[in-house]
């Protein structure tokens, strides 16, 4: 009887302590970030808890911070936002970030998202998936976010991260909703309708660790946070102009004959061509992978491949990173990869600069060697039951989930830093998989998100983290179809036909290879104005293909507000009131001055909606509007994608198309100026291909006009013009 009152005791104590002990769940309970360094203009980090042995996106970005280039920008304060934030250690082991947001502040962000760019009222997970919608799972779930009210925040850590955008509501805010009864009396008024999601005053994050970085930037607008981001992650990507002209990718099995033939049809119907991409076909083995040549496709791939150099085309190899068993260097990797298979091929542990010696020892002697010019990295985002699983292990003792966070950018990191760049030679390339502070990587992410829509939405989303994307085409059901997603993917980070599966050609709807070939040459004929751009990008941090959020501060969202029929059993909260946000999505820019306002599916008519100031028709120089609404056609572009220019805005284009880049060398420019204001444009120039732009090697011209002529400045000379020389064109009569 004595012991079991003692035991009884004992848990009575243990509980009361257990109770005095727990949180109140109270803000004021909340520790406040009061640690916050200034790193640069603008540019605040803040560590919480234990970070010592942290996973950093920021440790594999591409270069370090452009420290000089913050500097150069508006000295910006910490926000009311970032100063009033709070956190919490558990003692589990979790961490739980609080940023109070105010009743009309929007979030805006989180990576590559296809549905809409805003997550104010969503709860999201951000983990490297194939795309799911709307929560979060995604190719590149970047853990950065902005806000209308003039911040961004990134939570600098390689963990799965759960995040509740303005959504659950704390017992003592300052700011709760007004409760409603959701059946009152028939005579009884409410002070307004019943919440399903009543809205929160907080972003609140929530991530499994001992420690997470926070880095805030304030900036003096929307434009300029992203910019610093991408700052802070060593810049935007430069790719050789190569990578800019236009793409192709074989079907899946074939042989160099067929691609000779395949590059031959390109010719013979005077499309554009600057890269062909060989899927899996091209290795002895593929899923899992072997890295080496199909002899019985390519007897001889380093001819094949100075042939096709020799003609100015690139070639782009498919892989992803399980190695076969076939493979040579299979038993050298085999101690230094994962517990678990992908496709049966073994996960190397690229943590460890043994593993990744290996693997590029033979990429470099049978690929870089003989002039390969990139990949295309494949399947490092998967689902969960093709990927290891949680629990698996690696020798570098990095956990799985990290592992998988960021398997994307280590491959970036990889082939990029230790092949390419070693050994001075661009390369632009694809990957299925990225993250947080990946600016600098000359990678573009493609998908399984087909919907024309979702490619449009891609776009922007993917300009607000640091991330570009590649709305690669592959067929459509109709000629209509093939003209407007071709307009789409010639008007983004990299123009693509993907037709591995498909087999299409660009001239596969023959009523409709007239308007693809102008397309694809407009695509060339803008390549210096694009280029200029991603140089602006990689100084700057502005995004060479951006979000109209970027541009004019806001997203054109609505709310449609509805109160649904009660069914028991298909809708139980059904009689509140709720609210459906659809954003407009299918204005985009192009560079700094062009509006691209893409046909969808099969349009052939479409609402434009102009932000304010004059925008001018690109093709025919006329005011198009100011901040009103048009209707536009197909027939009045002549099957062209609909384009806006800026109003006293200068274009440097090529004065005629070009069928490779290569021959882009001595060619003449024309810079067209709209509108009757004057304003003034730039054009950037190096070698195209190497990094010696890194040492400043390169040209910088500016361009205005006075007096209706043509006034060039040299801002930046280091060697001769690359372009045979520039003349005005006024587009405004």
């Amino acid at each position: 009887m004595r012991f079991a009152f003692i035991l009884s005791l004992l848990k009575t104590i243990l509980v009361v302590n257990f109770v005095i002990a727990a949180p109140s769940g109270n803000i004021s309970d909340l520790k406040p970030i009061t640690n916050w360094q200034k790193l640069a203009n603008g540019v605040y980090v803040s560590g919480l808890g234990k970070t010592d042995k942290l996973y950093r996106y920021s440790d594999l970005a591409g270069e370090a911070p452009k420290i000089a280039a913050l500097n150069k920008l508006t000295d910006t304060p910490l926000t009311k936002a970032l100063k009033n934030a709070r956190y919490r250690l558990n003692p589990d082991h979790k961490i739980m970030v609080y940023i109070p947001t105010e009743p009309d502040e929007k979030i805006y962000g989180y990576g590559l998202q296809f549905d809409k760019t805003m997550r104010s009222g969503k709860v999201i997970e951000l983990k490297v998936d194939h795309y799911s919608k709307d929560g979060g799972s995604t190719h590149a779930p970047v853990p950065f976010y902005i806000s209308s009210k003039g911040y961004g925040v990134f939570f600098n850590t390689a963990a799965y991260l759960k995040i509740y955008n303005q959504v659950c509501n704390r017992k003592d805010s300052q700011a709760l909703p007004q409760e409603v009864d959701r059946n009152p009396p028939a005579d009884e008024k409410q002070p307004g309708p019943w919440l399903a999601v009543p809205p929160s005053d907080a972003v609140e994050a929530y991530v499994q660790g001992d420690g997470i970085e926070l880095v805030g930037f304030t900036g003096t607008s929307l434009q300029d946070i992203v910019a610093r981001y991408n700052l802070y992650s060593g810049g935007g990507a430069m790719p050789p102009l190569w990578g800019l002209g236009f793409w192709h990718r074989t079907p899946a099995s074939f042989s160099a004959d067929e691609t000779e033939q395949e590059i031959a049809d390109f010719k013979d119907h005077n499309i554009p061509l600057d890269v062909i991409g060989l899927e899996p076909g091209w290795q002895s083995k593929s899923y899992p992978c072997t890295f080496e040549w199909q002899k019985k496709r390519f007897p001889d791939p380093a001819t094949f491949t100075q042939k096709l150099l020799d003609d100015g085309i690139r070639l782009n190899l498919w892989v992803n990173p399980y190695i076969s068993k076939h493979a040579r260097i299979y038993k050298d990797m085999y101690p230094l990869s994962g517990s678990h298979t992908v496709w049966l091929g073994i996960a190397p542990d690229y943590m460890l600069p043994e593993a990744r010696k290996v693997l590029l020892d033979q990429h470099k002697t049978d690929h870089f060697d003989i002039g390969i010019s990139g990949y295309k990295i494949d399947e490092c985002d998967g689902y969960d039951f093709w990927l290891w699983p949680d629990h698996a292990t690696f020798p570098s003792g990095t956990p799985a989930e990290v592992m998988r966070q960021t398997y994307g950018m280590q491959l970036q990191r990889m082939i990029y830093k230790e092949l390419y760049q070693k050994n001075n030679r661009r390369t632009y390339s694809k990957v299925r998989a990225s993250n947080g502070a990946a600016s600098n990587y000359p990678f573009v992410i493609y998908s399984d998100s087909y919907g024309h829509d979702q490619y449009v939405t891609g776009i922007s989303a993917a300009s607000l983290g640091g991330i570009l994307w590649c709305p690669e085409i592959r067929s459509a059901k109709n000629s209509r179809e093939w003209i407007n997603r071709m307009h789409t993917t010639c008007l983004s980070p990299m123009a693509m036909l993907n037709a591995w599966a498909s087999k299409t050609k660009p001239w596969t709807y023959e009523e409709s290879t007239d308007a693809i070939r102008r397309t694809i040459q407009l695509r060339m004929k803008l390549l210096p104005y694009l280029y200029t751009a991603f140089a602006r990008y990689n100084q700057d941090g502005i995004p060479p293909v951006r979000s109209m959020l970027l541009e004019t501060g806001e997203a054109k969202a609505q709310a449609k507000s509805e109160t649904r029929k009660l069914d028991s059993e298909v809708d139980p909260y059904g009689d509140g009131f709720h609210q459906k946000i659809t954003e407009d999505n299918t204005l985009y820019m192009f560079g700094p001055d062009i509006l691209v306002a893409p046909f969808i599916n099969s349009q052939i008519e479409r609402k434009v909606n102009l932000p304010s100031g004059n925008w001018y028709d690109f093709y025919t120089g006329k005011l198009a509007g100011n901040g009103n609404t048009i209707v536009v056609t197909a027939v009045q572009t002549n099957d062209m994608p609909p384009l806006f220019v800026r109003g006293g805005s200068l274009i440097p284009m090529l004065k005629a198309p070009v069928n490779r880049t290569k021959d882009m060398r001595g060619a003449a420019i024309e810079i067209r100026h709209y509108g009757h204001k004057y304003g003034s444009c730039q054009l950037y120039e190096d070698d195209t291909t190497s990094f010696d732009y890194m040492k400043g090697n390169y040209n910088l011209y500016e361009f205005s006009v006075k007096d209706g002529e043509l006034v060039q400045k040299k801002l930046k000379q280091d060697s001769d013009s690359f372009y045979s020389g520039f003349e005005l064109r006024e587009m405004t009569q």
